[in-house]
């Protein structure tokens, strides 16, 4: 520590005391002298200053009165007072109250008076350290969060550079990451962004054109290159640091889990100290959290590369699974229909009442099965809901119409159909075709699923807990259930447990798109041969904004 970077301002009416100090004195350490309090405040306004002493005895205001003013204008300063008045109790509670840090008595000897402003001047620089430490420690600990919370990388770099140039107060910036191969720096970023960023962008620095550099780099310690220095700098960092013009331009290596990955940098092009310890220190930590906050780009960069491959091979697998479903359903009364055509120009001339007939009406019955496919292909290609108006859909009046309409075939199936609701239903808000739908493929796969002599019941409700927001719509029946093997499987398309005549395996897939259309959810319970429950979850708002 060299003490002579921290001013001692000495305080006393007498100007012998005041010449003597200085005389002792001022080879060691920066003296300044004031004649009175009020000069000694006028200097403190006017000069930073680590050690205040002060006579006490002085006219018009005591040294303990200064001293407590002094503490108001810089509370960092360390304030001593000299004294040759032994008042045990004006001492102890200036002591005490803070006033001042500690009291010398006259007549003091050089040494001793040496040695205090010594302790005196380390205390002032241990606690200004101290100080700035806790304050780099806060910035730091702001600018982690800052950096953490930006999870993409095109934004993160920029949000680090601007950290550095305004919360840093560094005249420069740039951040360089290392390629693949770990060949090149590539500029990331730089700050300021003017024509001296423009023309280091196109400097190229190479592991083959700066390999001292490099290797310095992959040591993990920060490089420093300076103009002084200049002649001996590899090319690409001759031409960096003159076209920045800095005395001085500190390189930070950004350390990641296995290497480096790149580089911090930050130059004072307008001048001013060399970088020191603490810099080194301050940028070594906010290049640990750099690191970190890119890291964690990349993961998430890579999660989402990720993901998406994943949903393209998941749309690539659903689009085979419609291809191969569609194309069986569509073969299956293809069959038929080329059977007719190939025997009609034989029938031509006879009169075949079995071929004309009961064939004919086949063959016609299994086109409007294809028909039938193809314009449910279609809805599924257009989305669903996005070309439909949405209204108020009274649900009571589609459940009753819905239960009256499949009536004759629970009862053909010998299979009880009921509806149950309660008295304060609301409407919901969507397409009361699409919800109908919904209604009739539940009810319709619950009378399939249900022995003869069984019951399917149609439930309506609000949701105890949100009834102004929520309405269930439940379909439970009494049959064999579903199997756990099968359970994964009943939306997805073209799966079905019926014969090929009686079912496709569109009816829930449909069923299961609609009910996301109107922004619910289908939850359903089944065990073995204790039946199984549907219920719907309706928003009775709907799809807000759509």
């Amino acid at each position: 520590m060299d003490h002579r970077e921290f001013p001692v301002l000495y305080v006393d009416d007498e100007p012998d005391n005041l010449r003597v100090f200085e005389l002792s004195f001022r080879r060691q350490f920066t003296i300044l002298t004031a004649n009175s309090p009020e000069e000694g405040l006028r200097i403190l306004h006017e000069n930073p200053v680590a050690v205040i002493l002060s006579d006490y005895k002085m006219p018009g205001m005591n040294g303990v009165e200064f001293l407590a003013q002094a503490r108001e204008i810089d509370d960092r300063c360390v304030r001593m007072l000299v004294t040759a008045y032994g008042d045990v109790d004006i001492l102890g509670e200036a002591v005490n109250d803070g006033r001042i840090y500690n009291y010398i008595a006259k007549p003091w000897e050089p040494e001793d008076m040496q040695l205090r402003i010594r302790r005196a001047i380390e205390t002032y620089a241990i606690e200004r350290e101290r100080a700035a430490l806790l304050g780099e420690m806060l910035l730091i600990n702001r600018l982690s969060q800052a950096l953490h919370r930006e999870l993409d990388l095109s934004r993160l770099l920029p949000l680090v550079l601007e950290a550095i140039h305004t919360e840093l107060n560094y005249d420069g910036a740039a951040v360089a990451l290392l390629d693949t191969d770990g060949g090149q720096l590539s500029w990331m970023g730089m700050r300021p962004e003017d024509e001296v960023a423009e023309r280091i962008f196109e400097i190229p620095i190479e592991r083959d054109s700066a390999p001292n550099f490099f290797k310095a780099l992959c040591t993990g310690q920060p490089v420093s290159l300076q103009m002084e220095e200049l002649a001996t700098l590899e090319e690409p960092l001759q031409h960096w640091l003159t076209e920045v013009s800095s005395d001085e331009i500190l390189v930070m290596p950004l350390i990641g889990k296995n290497e480096v990955i790149g580089i911090l940098a930050v130059d004072q092009r307008s001048g001013g100290k060399r970088f020191g310890a603490d810099d080194r220190t301050l940028l070594d930590g906010l290049a640990t959290q750099v690191v970190i906050a890119i890291e964690n780009a990349r993961v998430v960069e890579a999660l989402s590369s990720t993901r998406e491959q994943v949903k393209r091979a998941d749309r690539l697998g659903t689009l085979g699974t419609l291809a191969a479903g569609l194309a069986h359903e569509i073969n299956n009364p293809l069959v038929s229909i080329h059977t007719f055509l190939s025997l009609a120009p034989d029938k031509r001339q006879e009169e075949d009442a079995e071929f004309w007939g009961r064939y004919h009406s086949l063959a016609s019955s299994e086109l409007e099965r294809i028909r039938g496919l193809v314009a449910t292909m279609s809805h599924l290609a257009r989305g669903g809901m996005d070309d439909v108006v949405r209204e108020p859909v009274d649900i009571r009046d589609v459940a009753e119409k819905v239960v009256a309409l499949m009536n004759p075939e629970a009862r053909e199936a010998g299979v009880e159909l009921e509806l149950k609701e309660c008295d304060d239903l609301v409407p919901v808000y969507g397409v009361r075709d699409h919800l109908q739908q919904v209604l009739i493929n539940l009810v319709c796969n619950a009378i399939h699923a249900t022995p003869e002599g069984g019951s399917v019941r149609v439930e309506l409700a609000l949701d105890r807990d949100h009834p102004r927001d929520v309405m269930w719509m439940t379909v439970i029946d009494d049959g064999a259930g579903i199997s756990p093997e099968h359970a994964e499987q009943i939306f997805d398309p073209f799966f079905t447990t019926k014969d090929p005549d009686k079912g496709t395996g569109l009816g829930l897939m449909i069923t299961h798109q609609i009910v996301c259309d109107h922004g619910g959810a289908i939850e359903v319970r089944s065990e073995p041969g204790q039946g199984s429950s549907f219920k719907v979850k309706l928003p009775v708002k709907g799809m807000a904004g759509r």
